[in-house]
């Protein structure tokens, strides 16, 4: 049975999640550690005794008591402080989304994951319909649209393709006709064209996928879709702290992919792994953090 700390109760994932954990019947909540800038701390408090964790106030003393940790604040520019001192500490870590809003925490980030492995990003990706697809296909051709067109929404799908692609990204295009219209290109020739700001009513993602076989797919955001994807997303977090996956190369080149895409859009200019740009590029969690109100 693996030990799991909890940083970080900011969103509605932090239960959603520890709900998955305490079913699993292979992890258990043992730790609890939180900010209190969203949630007060009798949520905490109550928190912690429902799932029988110790409910810590100074996060270096959760390290020995824990054998993975997750953290889930809301604001990332809290994500590389929270992380690095665990994967420093040689303990498997998750990182919600999205992973980081400079290039400069990524960095950080990859650098102290070689201590310790890395999860987490977008569950969206892990929803069994998008699962069971191929991942790594040569030349393949993607098309996405997702809703709420924002850097904390946009990943979902940035998540979603760089898994597909199984591959390192190569180039971000803009659209010249403007809005949040990209194209990005990856080494193994796939081909990938996202639209974010789709229809927020529908709160739906969609996917075209075009390779060996012509394939559409349709997320929606509903409560049964999240608990089809959360289940298997945790399931990964725990063959990762086992050791039977490796997924931090991939999140690494995701968040930078990420990043880039932000930067493509700002500037109209195409976006590569060497621009200057993805060194300056900054997106504010504290600003993010202070108009944030959890779905429950």
């Amino acid at each position: 049975m693996l030990d799991i700390g909890i940083i970080g109760l900011d969103t509605s994932h932090a239960e959603a999640f520890a709900q998955v954990i305490d079913e699993s019947h292979k992890m258990t909540i043992n730790g609890v550690w939180d900010t209190n800038s969203v949630r007060d701390r009798a949520y905490t408090e109550t928190f912690a005794s429902k799932y029988d964790a110790l409910h810590f106030h100074n996060l270096d003393e959760m390290v020995p008591h824990i054998d993975a940790a997750m953290v889930l604040t809301v604001n990332w520019e809290t994500h590389r402080p929270l992380a690095t001192r665990f994967l420093e500490a040689g303990i498997p870590t998750f990182i919600d989304k999205p992973l980081a809003g400079q290039y400069e925490d990524i960095t950080a980030i990859e650098s102290a994951a070689q201590q310790a492995p890395l999860f987490g990003g977008s569950a969206v990706p892990f929803h069994p319909t998008i699962a069971s697809l191929p991942h790594g296909e040569m030349g393949r051709t993607l098309f996405g649209a997702g809703y709420n067109d924002y850097f904390y929404y946009r990943v979902h799908l940035i998540d979603t393709v760089r898994l597909f692609a199984s591959s390192n990204w190569t180039e971000i295009q803009p659209s010249d006709s403007g809005g949040t219209l990209v194209d990005i290109g990856f080494e193994n020739a796939t081909h990938a064209t996202l639209q974010f700001d789709g229809c927020p009513a529908d709160a739906t993602f969609g996917l075209l996928d075009i390779g060996k076989q012509t394939r559409v797919i349709e997320i929606e955001s509903s409560e049964d879709s999240l608990e089809k994807m959360y289940a298997p997303f945790i399931d990964s977090f725990h063959a990762v702290v086992t050791g039977e996956r490796d997924d931090t190369q991939r999140l690494i080149d995701s968040a930078t992919l990420l990043l880039g895409t932000e930067a493509a859009i700002e500037t109209g200019q195409k976006v590569t792994p060497d621009s200057d740009v993805l060194t300056e590029i900054c997106r504010d969690g504290d600003a993010f953090l202070a108009e944030y109100e959890p779905y429950y």
